[in-house]
């Protein structure tokens, strides 16, 4: 729209010069002016030029251009007079100083105006898709809106290496992340792309500790190590109790719901009874196979 603009305010202003020419009774005419032919040029090249370009900031651009070039052609024009209107030539120079200075100084807003910046449209296209978008996991009480999900029951992994006590994946869910999605204070609120939930059982055969604050996760498939975030509360765990909780693992980078194939989850516990010097503590180290 803006080179459209452009290229009809060149054929217009060549069409007019030829009317003021066939109506001129002296020597100024236009056509014979080198002045009137280079401004004409240049019109029509920055109309070609920016024949594709619709936006609002372009064409605001290209008419602020056009005048501009207005005002250099009305000082060309008149440089063999003394005066325009019995006004003193040095009006043409002040007006155009001041349209510049203008120009100028409403540039910068009006562009910003027009043309909001990629990080805001972003944010505006990610709110727009998460309002329509009922899919969530509500996790340190945001909302993280997913795309696509697929969950993974799991059998046979009951851990029972630790006589203290036993511990079992009940099932993993690999959830692909809205585009744009930051999360995590740990990591600084990058960007990431997926999220896996990891449902943990511990039954406590003994009076435990379940330190699972600093419970890590690795994803050899995709080159990633992460600590976990959880709602629960693991950490005191009486004999004959048994507690289920989520693990959460955000992923950076995950093309797909299939890009896990397996993962590997390592946690602490320690017993409460200091006595039983050779079971006190445990490393939990649980490798699971995503089928």
């Amino acid at each position: 729209m803006s080179g459209l603009i452009a290229l009809i305010a060149g054929i217009a202003l060549i069409i007019y010069a030829v009317q003021h020419d066939k109506k001129s009774k002296d020597d100024s005419k236009w056509l014979k002016d080198w002045g009137f032919w280079v401004i004409t040029v240049i019109i029509l090249v920055i109309g070609i030029l920016n024949i594709g370009d619709s936006s609002p900031s372009g064409i605001f651009g290209t008419v602020m251009f056009l005048a501009l070039l207005g005002l250099l052609y009305w000082r060309i024009t008149d440089r063999s007079k003394k005066g325009l209107h019995g006004k003193p030539r040095v009006l043409h120079t002040l007006v155009t100083i001041l349209f510049v200075v203008i120009w100028l100084l409403v540039l910068g807003p009006v562009e910003n105006a027009l043309n909001p910046s990629s990080t805001d449209s972003e944010a505006k296209q990610s709110e727009s898709s998460s309002t329509d978008n009922d899919k969530y996991v509500r996790l340190d009480g945001h909302k993280i809106y997913y795309t696509a999900s697929k969950k993974y029951s799991i059998s046979g992994s009951e851990d029972t290496s630790w006589p203290a006590a036993t511990a079992d994946i009940n099932n993993v869910t690999v959830y692909k992340i809205e585009s744009g999605y930051t999360y995590g204070s740990k990591r600084g609120g990058k960007k990431v792309q997926g999220m896996v939930a990891i449902n943990v059982k511990v039954k406590a055969l003994k009076d435990i500790d379940v330190n699972m604050d600093s419970a890590t996760v690795s994803i050899p498939s995709i080159n990633e190590q992460h600590d976990i975030e959880t709602k629960e509360d693991w950490d005191d765990q009486d004999k004959g109790i048994s507690k289920s909780g989520t693990l959460y693992v955000p992923i950076y980078k995950m093309h797909s719901i299939n890009s896990i194939k397996s993962l590997r989850l390592k946690f602490d516990c320690t017993q409460q009874d200091t006595d039983d010097v050779d079971n006190y503590d445990h490393t939990y180290d649980m490798t699971i196979d995503l089928k």
